[in-house]
């Protein structure tokens, strides 16, 4: 035994004791949910005869009925899921599972259910490690085990044990799910209960005491298996090999025979992994047990191959939801938008969103689906119509493989078209023509019960998270098609569909709940909308409670700074994905939690943007870790338009108030508007983002704060340890010092070695907004000035677009400052910041100080040699905004030269009003102006030119070297002239 470890017995009266080895802590049973077993101690002779019985994986014990066999099996660890498959004979006796704390990760995330023959949830228990600021303020639930994180779990102690009786003939299941491995597993059966297991689509790997075989049934309508892992070999019923992997294998076997069990041989049966698609792939002791199981789907008489009961109460409900006095006709319900014409122009700012809105969006669907009850895709509501009359097995949906053209059900990905169905027949609204027709209910619970059909045994979608469990996969499908429409729809249809819809969405619901938190939050940020939507559809206080309990989660997620994480850095772009979800939860929970959270996101970003001349936002984001683009231009529109009158942050984005003037010439372009729409309807490109600023709008925004650059008193602020802003009179600038990511997140800077091609970076190439990597070290992310917005303007497009040193080897590969290597210093009273650091791959530190003057801002650049350093060329870099976000243009001139070569002390850039900014250097410099420099294709419209100061590309070891200059607005520039 290791030093510091104590060895602990948890009794149980009904069935055999289970004991943990616990690394310097108490291991803890089921108590911290409900009792606490004393722990007791043995002689050391009967503790070695004690840990030799009980570590035989089919040990003898005593059922509480007396005299039957007891099975010992595990244990499992989910990775991240695990379903136990247990073969009742309906004789009676105790089941029993316990959940253990592993080594993995401190905290834990695990839901545990057990379900009956009937697939009815008879066990159902929630764990979550949290911080006392969340259990202070916590209702107790019974089904929610909340554990305190300090101290937190240690390994080996118990979390839950949970008992039930396999007192009915059939399957039950133990159903668990974790988010990190942090939990296993492990099951004590009457021995006469045979039992199945399956890692469902995440990772099989051997566990204590394992056979060398194991036996798999292939359902009907199995077509195909993936695989990843091994080793192992499978066998089909008469001994043919039909696959053999070596181990870290990979491969696909077109399924020949159905309804069959395969052998599945373990060559190193304590050493292997295993991850499959195609079918479930459910590991059983025996051939007998496996066929028992089968694969734990069932056909249904028309021919049907589901994996959930629940599908086949879908399958008995669809040609009633689809009868004609449910769904109508079509010709019938559509309904001319012209003819509420008088009514949109009633209210024309408001209803001028309705163009891209749910009610623009329904006469599309209502003639979209398949509304033939007895049709295979009954209830689709597209991506049906080429295939319903297709050759066999490409007419069916139920197929158990990922099918071309479908998502997230037996549809295409037709994001909320269903929940724009279900908007229709519930808006009251007089420009709603579908107001009150149930028709649209119907059919939207038809198109989102047929979905659900498809979903398989792992509680996923086929084709998004085959063999590949990672928690963002499914977020996309959950957060925009599958649940909105339930949260909306399903309190308002009879309670026989409600409840089959509940029991269906319950499933993925569970399944999903315990997923960690990913790196791209975007992703993660969906699910507090899905969980919100299942709860109000449910109108379960428990989920309600799941609900509230993940917005807490999320919000604990957040970095300090205020941004959530992309690629573990902020992203300017992604984070509008965020924010659009932070504020649709809000609207549906009224949870004001989640408003300080979006309120603390805006404020940071907010520090990154600035208006030009004309209004228009613009901002630096070499800091942005996914996208290449500004928050000026944050993905779906973030909160703005949603929570505009409850939320500062955001509402300074939208317009400012109008004066009686200004408003009527709003309302005749919006009526204008909204008349050239009526004339020829489009159906909108994204109706489900757009809703809910229809939904929600206000016309007057809350605009009690102001963007920080147009704040009246001078700042420094340091925004978390990872961005400094300073406010002077004359100018705004600001520069991220942080360096949150780890390598693996900026391994795409590899890419930027080498110029790009075709000399783009010097003739107005267009950059490909996803492939970008941060571009920090040192350098501002933006210099701005009232009378001419952006001078310099950071990105992350190539090193030629961020604000540093670029150092070109004799290959002609780039380097510039290291993400991982550069500190800074603030110093609020002195007004200086300082950044230093080195040039990746080189001898070569640098240190670089700003100080903040309130008219001036002044840059000292340091170069010292560690080494003998020779290289092609070394220039200092600084990036400027052109293009047409700069709506007054802008002019160069650098010695009376606007592009090329040329030596001077002073640049300036102005535009056609005479504003401008000027850099002034120390002495005369040799200046490399490139203004056709990168640049965003289709509508976005920026161009980042350069201007490149030669730094001596030769320096002896020891050998430093400095310059400084010093940037300010134009009219500063001339005062001193």
């Amino acid at each position: 035994m290791k030093p510091g470890c104590e060895l602990i017995i948890h009794p149980n009266s009904s069935v055999v004791p289970t004991v943990s080895l616990v690394e310097g802590g108490e291991a803890m049973s089921s108590a911290k949910l409900q009792h606490a077993s004393r722990p007791w101690s043995l002689h050391p002779i009967l503790l070695v005869l004690f840990l030799f019985v009980f570590s035989i994986p089919s040990a003898p014990g005593q059922d509480q009925k007396g005299g039957s066999e007891r099975s010992l099996a595990g244990p499992f660890v989910p990775r991240p899921a695990v379903t136990i498959y247990v073969v009742s004979d309906g004789r009676g006796g105790q089941a029993r599972f316990l959940l253990r704390k592993t080594h993995r990760s401190r905290a834990v995330t695990a839901l545990a259910r057990v379900l009956d023959p009937d697939e009815s949830v008879i066990r159902w228990k929630y764990l979550e490690t949290a911080p006392e600021s969340v259990l202070s303020d916590w209702e107790p639930c019974d089904e929610i085990n909340l554990i305190p994180d300090e101290p937190h779990p240690q390994p080996g102690q118990v979390l839950l044990e949970e008992t039930f009786d396999l007192s009915r003939v059939g399957i039950y299941q133990i159903r668990v799910s974790c988010a990190n491995r942090e939990i296993q597993v492990e099951l004590d059966l009457p021995e006469s209960a045979p039992r199945g297991v399956c890692f469902q689509n995440g990772i099989a790997r051997s566990w204590a005491n394992p056979s060398d075989k194991a036996y798999v049934y292939v359902p009907p309508h199995s077509e195909v298996l993936e695989w990843a892992g091994g080793p192992f070999v499978i066998h089909d019923e008469k001994g043919k090999e039909l696959v053999r992997s070596k181990k870290n294998g990979k491969g696909e076997w077109a399924v020949g025979k159905t309804d069959e069990v395969w052998e599945i041989e373990f060559p190193d049966p304590k050493n292997w992994e295993l991850r499959t698609a195609g079918f479930p792939f459910i590991l059983c002791d025996n051939a007998e047990t496996a066929r028992r199981i089968k694969g734990s789907v069932e056909q249904l008489p028309d021919g049907t191959v589901v994996c959930h009961q629940f599908q086949r109460r879908i399958a008995e409900l669809l040609p009633q939801l689809l009868r004609p006095e449910n769904v109508g006709v079509t010709e019938d319900l559509l309904v001319p938008l012209k003819s509420r014409e008088e009514a949109w122009l009633a209210d024309p700012l408001k209803n001028r969103r309705l163009k891209d809105s749910f009610v623009a969006a329904v006469p599309k669907w209502l003639e979209q689906q398949n509304l033939d009850p007895k049709s295979h895709w009954s209830g689709s509501l597209d991506g049906w119509q080429d295939k319903e009359y297709a050759e066999p097995p490409n007419n069916r949906w139920d197929r158990l493989r990922r099918i071309e053209g479908l998502y997230g059900g037996a549809s295409s990905h037709y994001g909320t078209a269903a929940e724009n169905l279900a908007l229709g027949a519930l808006h009251d609204s007089p420009a709603n023509p579908w107001f009150g027709k149930k028709e649209l209910l119907y059919r939207a619970a038809a198109a989102a019960l047929r979905d659900l059909m498809t979903l398989a045994e792992d509680e996923t979608f086929y084709g998004i998270s085959d063999m590949n469990s990672y928690p963002g996969n499914m977020a996309f499908v959950v957060g925009q098609k599958t649940l909105p429409v339930y949260g909306v729809a399903a309190p308002h249809l009879p309670e026989e569909v409600r409840q089959v819809w509940t029991d269906g969405l319950r499933h993925l619901i569970d399944r999903s709940f315990t997923d960690g938190l990913v790196s791209a939050r975007n992703q993660s940020s969906h699910y507090l909308v899905a969980f919100q939507a299942f709860a109000d559809g449910s109108g379960d206080p428990l989920y309600q409670s799941l609900a509230r309990l993940y917005a807490l989660r999320w919000i604990a997620g957040q970095h300090p700074a205020g941004w959530h994480m992309e690629a573990t850095g902020p992203d300017a772009s992604y984070i509008g994905m965020t924010h659009w979800h932070e504020a649709v939860y809000y609207r549906m929970s009224g949870d004001r939690n989640i408003l300080d959270s979006l309120a603390k996101s805006y404020r940071f970003f907010n520090h990154t943007v600035a208006p030009e001349p004309d209004g228009k936002m613009l901002g630096g984001f070499n800091f942005g870790h996914r996208v290449g683009e500004g928050f000026y231009n944050e993905q779906w529109g973030g909160a703005r338009g949603i929570v505009d009158d409850v939320v500062p942050e955001v509402g300074i984005w939208a317009k400012p108030g109008f004066s009686p003037k200004e408003r009527a010439a709003e309302e005749k372009e919006a009526r204008r508007a909204i008349r050239e729409f009526l004339d020829n309807p489009k159906h909108p490109a994204s109706s489900g983002l757009n809703t809910p600023r229809y939904l929600h709008y206000a016309e007057n925004a809350n605009r009690s704060t102001e963007f920080p650059c147009l704040e009246e008193k001078p700042f420094i602020r340091d925004l978390g340890g990872q961005m400094v802003a300073v406010k002077r009179p004359a100018y705004y600038t600001y520069g991220f010092t942080g360096r949150p990511a780890g390598r693996f997140y900026i391994r795409q800077k590899e890419d930027f070695r080498a110029p790009f091609p075709d000399a783009a970076e010097d003739n107005g190439g267009v950059i490909d907004m996803r492939k970008i990597t941060p571009f920090l070290g040192g350098g501002l992310s933006g210099f701005w000035t009232p009378e001419y917005g952006h001078l310099l303007l950071a990105a992350n497009w190539a090193p030629t677009t961020h604000h540093g040193v670029i150092a070109t080897k004799p290959d002609g590969t780039r380097y510039w400052e290291d993400y991982h290597e550069h500190t800074s210093q603030l110093d609020e009273s002195a007004g200086t910041l300082s950044i230093g650091g080195r040039i990746e791959s080189l001898p070569l530190r640098y240190l670089r100080r700003y100080t903040f003057g309130p008219e001036s801002l002044e840059v000292k650049l340091s170069l010292t040699a560690e080494k003998d350093l020779q290289l092609t060329r070394l220039v200092e870099n600084l990036p400027i905004a052109r293009g047409k976000w700069k709506a007054r243009g802008t002019e160069w001139d650098a010695g009376g030269v606007g592009e090329g070569e040329v030596k001077a002390q002073t640049f300036r850039a102005f535009d056609k009003t005479g504003n401008g900014a000027v850099v002034r250097f120390d002495q005369a410099r040799s200046l490399r102006l490139v203004p056709n420099g990168l640049r965003a294709g289709g509508w976005r419209l920026l161009q980042i030119g350069r201007v490149e100061i030669e730094l001596p590309a030769r320096l002896k070891a020891g050998e430093s070297f400095e310059m400084a200059y010093t940037i300010e607005p134009m009219r500063t520039a001339e005062k001193k002239e």
